[in-house]
């Protein structure tokens, strides 16, 4: 007992091994396919990988280079407004600088503020609107009268006067070289512009000077600087701007002056959320200051097309709207490879699981058809075999015999007829050779071959199928599409089933149904019966068949223009419905194509039936094959 069961539990391993290899483990060029596929897969998405890398670092360096434009654009911005303001000391003290270098100075002090009021004026600043406008005029000696006008006479003022005067040391400054500082009047800042008379020695003959308020100054000389110097190279930006009141730097850069201690001293009329600004810091202006300039952010983004024009790898889709050309949509290269090789690894894996489940459903197929046609011929060649030798002991064992050999030659020839069908059907060379067929006496015809058959699987046939119903039809393929059908109903029901086939007229359309009494279609199956070598259910490793008959049904009919429904029989089971075209005349047919002419056939019951007939009562097919219903 124990080596039976050790014998049993060794064949299903290998059963079970078998099984596993072959549907696991693929063949030697699958593999190597696979592998190929792998690794082009690997390596478009490490190339995809490195083309993201770098565009972000190109991304990267581009935005590093425009904070660059936006640092120079910053300290171009500071430089230029200290040399104006440079400038304008100088201008506004030239006559100062011009006097003989001798005492007394002939430079008066009303003369030295008309002087500085006309230079401010042609640069933009009215001193009568400053709070913090004052002249001053102090000579160098004891007890020189301290001359003053505006807010230069003001005690707080005088007091910062004073100490600018006491910071200021002659020796470093040059003979034609104004001076200035900042300082601080009741919080708000004031600048203090000091320029020497000197004698031929290069003493000090008298001190002139100014003051002014810090805010409005930087304000009035940063917006002239600002909206009439180009403060970005020349590359960075469209030849066709221009500095002017309609294209003016203002609109491209918003610049900000801040204090070492962060107080603002001066911000542009625009105001930009950018993520590119640049920053620089002036340490040899008195006081120190930090300039910021940041970019526009559509500059930004025009700058960036441009410095990674050449590494924007990209698809672009593009169409024409009044003549001008519109991009659509663009697809990164980096993503569209990555994700066309996915695509087609998941198309190839599928194709490949595809063809291998064809393979295996094709092999699943002749070991079928072999058996299939074994089967018959085994008996063929038994029966014959034997009455060759004589065998049969009376006529009647004989009649029987023939028969069997008859029966089991009409299955033969319609298992080769359905694969020669389905041959053709697969190739697209199938073609009808329609003529005016009478459906009944088809359908009679075809139950006939199969009591027998279904007597032996303790089954019976009902046929309810009046004659003169026709329709134009091929009559192989139409009785190879009723075989199938009725063959499929015999092989999948229980036992003591009763499978009816009915034909009725409804209008102009001819009716067929075949119902069984089996476990009938599940829905989610329904679709997948259609396909060739798809067998269903829990028994379909085990019935006989090729799986290739509700693909041949379908395709005939479709070929007849006709339709195929499956439903659910009243008592369970499965119940298709054809629908095909009546015909109504046969007008100008020959005689044979009418469907009016038959070939002399026997019935079940040994009867001749020669030509045409009226149609009799229709014999319940199975047990009881002698009955008929009236």
């Amino acid at each position: 007992g124990r080596s039976c069961a050790a014998r049993r539990d060794v064949k299903l391993r290998e059963r079970v091994q078998r099984w596993w290899t072959r549907a696991i483990i693929p063949s030697v060029p699958s593999l190597l396919f696979t592998v190929l596929l792998l690794a082009m897969m690997g390596a478009s998405l490490l190339a995809g990988r490195q083309l993201t890398r770098s565009r972000e670092s190109h991304r990267r360096a581009t935005d590093e280079a425009l904070t660059e434009y936006a640092t120079f654009a910053a300290r171009l911005f500071g430089e230029r407004v200290f040399a104006a303001s440079s400038s304008e000391r100088m201008r506004a003290s030239a006559a100062v600088m011009a006097a003989p270098p001798r005492p007394p100075t002939t430079v008066t002090l009303d003369d030295y503020a008309m002087t500085v009021r006309d230079v401010l004026k042609g640069d933009g600043y009215d001193m009568a609107n400053d709070s913090l406008a004052g002249y001053f005029r102090l000579g160098n000696r004891r007890g020189a009268p301290f001359e003053a006008m505006g807010a230069a006479l003001r005690p707080d003022v005088r007091a910062q006067i004073d100490s600018v005067i006491a910071d200021v040391d002659p020796a470093f400054l040059n003979r034609n070289e104004t001076t200035q500082r900042h300082r601080m009047v009741n919080g708000e800042p004031m600048t203090v512009v000091v320029a020497l008379h000197r004698d031929a020695a290069g003493k000090v003959i008298t001190y002139f000077g100014y003051t002014f308020s810090r805010h409005r100054h930087w304000k009035v000389s940063g917006d002239r600087i600002l909206a009439r110097q180009p403060l970005l190279p020349p590359s960075l930006i469209d030849p066709s701007w221009r500095y002017n009141e309609e294209h003016s730097t203002d609109s491209l850069i918003a610049v900000s002056v801040f204090t070492p201690q962060g107080k603002e001293l001066y911000r542009s009329s625009e105001e930009f959320a950018s993520s590119v600004s640049g920053a620089f810091e002036f340490r040899t202006v008195p006081g120190g200051i930090r300039v910021v300039a940041t970019l526009h952010p559509h500059l930004v983004e025009t700058m960036r097309e441009r410095l990674r024009a050449n590494q924007r790898n990209v698809i672009a889709f593009t169409y024409d709207r009044n003549g001008r050309q519109l991009v659509g949509f663009e697809l990164p290269i980096e993503l569209l490879l990555p994700s066309l090789t996915v695509l087609l690894a998941i198309a190839v894996v599928l194709h490949l699981w595809r063809e291998r489940s064809l393979v295996r459903a094709r092999r699943d197929f002749v070991a079928s058809v072999s058996h299939e046609l074994r089967t018959p011929l085994a008996q063929i060649r038994m029966f014959t075999e034997t009455l060759q030798l004589g065998r049969e002991r009376d006529a009647e064992e004989r009649q029987r015999w023939l028969n069997i050999i008859s029966r089991e030659a009409r299955r033969l020839g319609d298992l080769v007829e359905n694969i020669l069908l389905f041959s053709h059907i697969d190739a697209d060379r199938a073609k009808l050779e329609t003529e005016r067929t009478d459906l009944g006496e088809l359908i009679e015809e075809v139950v006939e071959g199969y009591v027998q058959i279904a007597e032996q699987r303790g089954m019976r046939i009902l046929a309810d199928a009046p004659s003169r119903i026709f329709s134009m039809v091929d009559p192989r393929a139409m009785r190879q599409i009723i075989v199938n059908l009725l063959d499929n109903a015999l092989k999948y029901g229980p036992a003591g089933q009763t499978v009816s086939i009915e034909l009725e007229r409804i209008g102009s359309v001819a009716r067929i149904t075949i119902a069984d009494q089996g476990p009938g279609i599940a829905a989610a199956d329904r679709k997948r019966m259609w396909e060739p070598f798809v067998r269903l259910g829990k028994d379909a490793g085990t019935t006989l068949g090729s799986g290739i008959g509700l693909a041949v049904v379908r395709g005939l009919v479709e070929q007849h223009g006709a339709t195929i429904a499956l439903g659910d029989a009243p008592e369970g089971g499965a119940k298709f419905v054809l629908e095909f075209e009546v015909s109504e005349s046969a007008a100008g047919l020959p005689p044979r194509a009418t469907g009016e002419f038959r070939a002399p056939r026997l019935t079940a019951s040994g009867t001749l039936i020669s030509g045409a007939h009226v149609a009799a009562p229709r014999p319940v097919l199975g047990e009881g094959a002698g009955r008929t219903e009236e």
